[in-house]
């Protein structure tokens, strides 16, 4: 990984925390040249101040088509780009019964985890390197798993993977491949009460057969085999750590 990702750049929109970050520190640390983007200026100063020279930032908003071209036309061509921005199923509310879920709810993870990633693909097609890669995140919920009141859920994530399959024909020989991560120990859950959270991580950690709740690091691992590995294109990994 380390010959292979040296001096590329790699553009991790959703950098500034939890699965992104650590895909961008991993990468750094092994020699490419990163950009994060994400909403938050606190977060992205935090973060690159983890990256060092290895690294740069911009604040975005992944939904403005207009930050998105502003952002792509100020950076330097992209070899490697990972989209792990979406807005927290806790902060919207989508993880719900469909009776008891709201069009509003249902609709805003969808614009961050789908759309979002969507434009950012369509915008930032232009700056990927000829034989460049795409990393797009799902979720354990979709086409593969049924997991309750994961309705909405569910459905933005077959989407993405769906988009991503049929993106990797299209842009070939560029590649498109989709992380579908399990239950991960990320700020995605800082919204939950302590003592929720940590019952929450219990109980898939007892289902896991590795015994445990992922980390960010796992996805890092992970992310930086599939933009390394020129011969895997359409694909869609599930990282759960063998959740049933």
């Amino acid at each position: 990984m380390a010959a292979a990702l040296q001096d590329q750049h790699v553009v991790v929109i959703g950098g500034t925390s939890g699965m992104g970050l650590a895909t961008a520190q991993t990468a750094a640390a092994v020699g490419a040249r990163v950009t994060v983007a994400g909403r938050d200026p606190a977060r992205l100063q935090r973060a690159l101040e983890s990256l060092g020279a290895q690294g740069q930032g911009r604040t975005l908003d992944i939904l403005d088509p207009a930050q998105l071209t502003a952002f792509f036309g100020s950076i330097e061509v992209v070899d490697h780009l990972v989209i792990t921005a979406h807005a927290s199923s806790v902060v919207t509310g989508a993880i719900a019964p469909l009776a008891d879920m709201t069009l509003e709810a249902a609709r805003a993870f969808m614009e961050t985890k789908f759309w979002g990633p969507f434009m950012a693909v369509k915008l930032g097609r232009t700056r990927l390197a000829p034989r460049g890669s795409i990393v797009l995140f799902s979720g354990a919920a979709g086409a593969r798993k049924l997991l309750p009141d994961h309705t909405a859920i569910g459905a933005t994530n077959g989407a993405v993977e769906a988009f991503a399959r049929q993106l990797s024909r299209e842009i070939a020989p560029q590649r498109v491949n989709v992380i579908a991560a399990g239950l991960v120990r990320t700020p995605t859950y800082d919204g939950l009460p302590a003592a929720t959270r940590e019952a929450l991580y219990a109980r898939y950690a007892a289902q896991a057969l590795v015994g445990r709740v992922g980390e960010p690091q796992d996805i890092a691992h992970a992310a930086l085999y599939l933009m390394t590995s020129e011969y895997v294109t359409g694909q869609i990994h599930e990282i759960d750590g063998g959740r049933p």
